[in-house]
């Protein structure tokens, strides 16, 4: 699954093995914080420098701070530690990716009950297009299982400079790590703050004992339509881009004052960046 997030540094797939060894820093801009459809009701655009590590081999290792720039918030929402090794020939790509979160306690990101997420992926070119699958494992309280697939192609112009790439995801996964955030963090709650606590910093309760009802259900999540487009500037690359998520299965949610079912909306969101080679 796509993670801006999760992940939105690995959005972008190297078009090869590279020959040597390299460091890339960079930094991210995403105007909202969305795992396969779903998110808090308040945006959580973020602005993300980043450095990391890659080896001719195939392994890396790189770090992210994630700046929170929403009105009123201003600080620093997520830090994030990932490695990992990809494996490219002609028509075969792999790889695996282990990453670490540690989120404000006021963070109201969909994610911000998970510690850390392993995710594992195949890729294959079958004429013109690309076709991935993946497998990952969200651990928050539960371990989560989530599924993915993707279909892409990339076109280049601008001898090569210029690549676009669209492409369409579907994502299914288990949602415990969701009923832990609606129960400790989500805005929709009626809190607003991490691990009920206010902005006096007195220690609160949900007053209505939320959680997703079956969030251990194994079920399909959402569709997604994305455009990719990035520009190469020496060692220099330019990024931009922009994703349509169509949640499906809403959550039926469980509290004290009864039970209701989530509202989906299909959302838009964006990203743009820039990274350079050293």
């Amino acid at each position: 699954p796509k993670i801006v997030t999760a992940q939105t540094i690995y959005k972008f797939r190297s078009d090869s093995l590279q020959q040597k060894s390299q460091v890339r820093i960079g930094a991210w801009y995403t105007s909202d914080y969305i795992f396969m459809g779903r998110a808090d009701s308040a945006k959580a655009p973020y602005l993300s420098p980043y450095v990391g590590y890659y080896h001719k081999s195939g392994f890396f290792v790189n770090g992210s701070m994630s700046y929170l720039t929403a009105a009123e918030e201003g600080r620093v929402d997520m830090l994030k530690l990932s490695g990992g090794y990809d494996y490219y020939r002609k028509k075969f790509e792999a790889g695996l990716i282990a990453t670490g979160y540690i989120f404000n306690d006021y963070s109201y990101s969909i994610l911000s009950e998970m510690s850390a997420f392993i995710n594992g992926y195949v890729g294959y070119d079958l004429s013109g297009f690309m076709i991935y699958a993946d497998g990952s494992l969200g651990f928050s309280e539960n371990t989560d299982v989530f599924l993915g697939v993707e279909i892409n192609r990339k076109f280049y112009a601008i001898k090569n400079k210029l690549r676009i790439t669209p492409a369409v995801y579907i994502n299914a996964g288990t949602q415990q790590y969701y009923s832990e955030y609606y129960t400790m963090r989500s805005t929709q709650t009626g809190q607003g703050h991490a691990n009920g606590m206010g902005n006096s910093g007195s220690q609160t309760t949900s007053p209505n004992n939320l959680k997703v009802s079956e969030s251990n259900k194994f079920e399909l999540l959402d569709y997604e339509a994305d455009l990719q487009i990035s520009y190469k500037i020496k060692k220099v690359r330019l990024y931009i881009s922009g994703t349509w998520t169509f949640p499906v299965n809403p959550a039926t949610i469980v509290s004290d004052q009864g039970t209701y079912e989530e509202e989906l909306k299909n959302r838009f969101y964006w990203a743009t960046g820039i990274r350079c080679t050293l």
